[in-house]
């Protein structure tokens, strides 16, 4: 989960790849606060032109054109605190002043603070630092393969799950299983199996003697925050533990507080060997921290993987003052309330619009899901929402996610609800209207 799709971006089918953006519209021609030019200079990776944003505080974000939105992207699910913490801010400008980089060939408190800080609040024993979760689960999958070296294992391969998301990298796509993310780029890494989501039966027959590792989402974000179940999770653990396989987290996006526990995983009472963080970690300075096992750890050896900005002294910096706010249990115990919150209001929104699918997720990672007869699409529900003065962002085919700040107040929620409320209505009158008189999209 280390990376996702735009909310503009419309997901293509394997035999049809997304089609090439050819240029940007004129700068007159564009919708006022939206960036011009993008094309020219950046790789045509995303969808241009996009909305430029401009400065923040809290849970509101300006637009170059001066318009005000309530932001819940949250930068996917990255700025725990809003924008502009002013505690962040102290601590990152404090460290900045004495000390900014040293790479991975000299120690710094900061890293040895935040990595003690980290193991003594998931009772991991090792850490691992990186820049972002798709670096994390590169790592984390090579630490499983090494482990099953070191331990003269019989199988290499490694079991992810449909709908999962783990990165754009090479490793870390070969567990993705989008296959229009994947298509461009085969042949990848080898020794990939793909298994139900919360599927228990089969478990026996996918996960054998030839499985090194096994990854997954806690709850699949990409997918429109889907949440495993407690009995799949635990599943997963007794079958890993009976083969000796590694079992993988991969809490990118699920973990440091949104599910209002410090890891989602808390939730359902499993352990992994291996869980990996990233996102809300650095609220917004790039960092990632792989948590190991003393069992795991122990197949590593200096020289087998390294990162010349992980450790930085200033992305830690950041980390310490994130785990330090979102580990106390006042915090954490505001987080499920505001998801519970939240929830209630999504619940009212499906029951009010037959445009709307399920509401789902866990903690303050939401979707709610737009049926198949609704006559519009995911992408049109988040520009709509943007016109309410909303920021929304797409999850898996037919999902809209919801990730406001850990800090949302119930004002905002129930000013988000309203919003929304509003775009569906809009959006429903448009489809009414176009059914009636025999339009089609």
């Amino acid at each position: 989960m280390a990376d996702t799709l735009t909310d503009t971006t419309v997901a293509a089918s394997p035999a049809a790849p997304a089609p090439a953006v050819e240029s940007t519209p004129p700068a007159a021609a564009l919708p006022p606060g939206f960036a011009a030019g993008e094309l020219d200079v950046f790789a045509p990776t995303y969808v241009f032109p996009r909305l430029e944003l401009v400065s923040g505080k809290g849970a509101r974000v300006t637009d170059a054109a001066g318009r005000e939105y309530l932001d819940f992207v949250s930068g996917i699910a990255v700025n725990a605190f809003g924008h502009a913490p002013k505690g962040l801010k102290r601590a990152v400008a404090k460290q900045l002043d004495t000390l900014g980089h040293v790479s991975n060939l000299f120690a710094n408190a900061p890293a040895t603070a935040l990595a003690k800080a980290l193991t003594a609040a998931t009772a991991y024993d090792k850490v691992f630092f990186c820049n972002s979760g798709t670096e994390g689960i590169e790592t984390a999958l090579k630490f499983a393969r090494a482990h099953a070296v070191a331990t003269e294992r019989e199988g290499r391969e490694f079991v992810a799950f449909q709908g999962s998301f783990h990165g754009r990298t090479g490793f870390a796509l070969s567990v993705t299983y989008n296959p229009p993310y994947r298509a461009p780029f085969e042949p990848l890494v080898p020794g990939v199996r793909f298994g139900e989501y919360n599927r228990i039966d089969g478990l026996n027959e996918l996960i054998d003697s030839q499985v090194a590792a096994v990854i997954v989402e806690p709850v699949q974000g990409e997918s429109g925050a889907v949440a495993a179940t407690g009995k799949f999770l635990t599943a997963l653990r007794a079958r890993c533990n009976a083969v000796g396989a590694t079992l993988v987290f991969d809490e990118v996006q699920s973990g440091m507080g949104r599910s209002g526990r410090l890891l989602a995983a808390e939730h359902f009472g499993v352990r992994a060997d291996v869980t990996v963080l990233s996102k809300a970690i650095g609220a917004g300075i790039p960092l990632g921290a792989v948590l190991v096992t003393n069992k795991v750890a122990a197949s590593l050896a200096p020289g087998m993987h390294g990162c010349t900005f992980g450790g930085n002294p200033v992305s830690t910096t950041a980390g310490l003052w994130v785990l330090e706010q979102v580990k106390k249990p006042a915090f954490l115990a505001r987080v499920r309330k505001r998801a519970r919150e939240l929830d209630k209001a999504l619940v009212g929104l499906l029951a009010k619009h037959p445009s709307l699918k399920e509401a789902r997720g866990l903690g303050l990672l939401r979707a709610v899901e737009v049926a198949p007869n609704a006559g519009f699409d995911a992408p049109a529900l988040v520009a709509a929402a943007r016109e309410e003065g909303l920021l929304l962002i797409r999850g898996g085919d037919r999902a809209v996610r919801l990730l406001p700040p850990l800090v949302v107040s119930t004002q905002e929620i129930e000013e988000a609800a309203t919003k929304l409320d509003r775009a569906l209505t809009t959006l429903e009158a448009r489809a009414a209207a176009a059914s009636t008189t025999g339009e089609t999209r």
